[in-house]
């Protein structure tokens, strides 16, 4: 998987701005190794955090951050 920019979707804005801090999301999107792609759509998941993003023009959108 390749993308050139990673930006914040208008949802992630709206809804989950500030669950997690911006840099650790970055940092989370690069070293976890557990990716799983669905279509258009990328799921990265550890033990502790869920990420969902979108892949649109080389550009990845986090869409939505959640802790357990």
């Amino acid at each position: 998987m390749y993308w050139k920019e990673i930006r914040r979707s208008e949802h992630f804005q709206e809804f989950y701005e500030g669950k997690l801090a911006w840099s650790d999301i970055v940092r989370l999107l690069y070293t976890l190794k557990n990716k799983r792609r669905k279509g258009d759509k990328l799921e990265i998941e550890d033990g502790r955090i869920y990420i969902l993003c979108e892949l649109k023009n080389n550009i990845l959108y986090v869409i939505n951050v959640k802790t357990k």
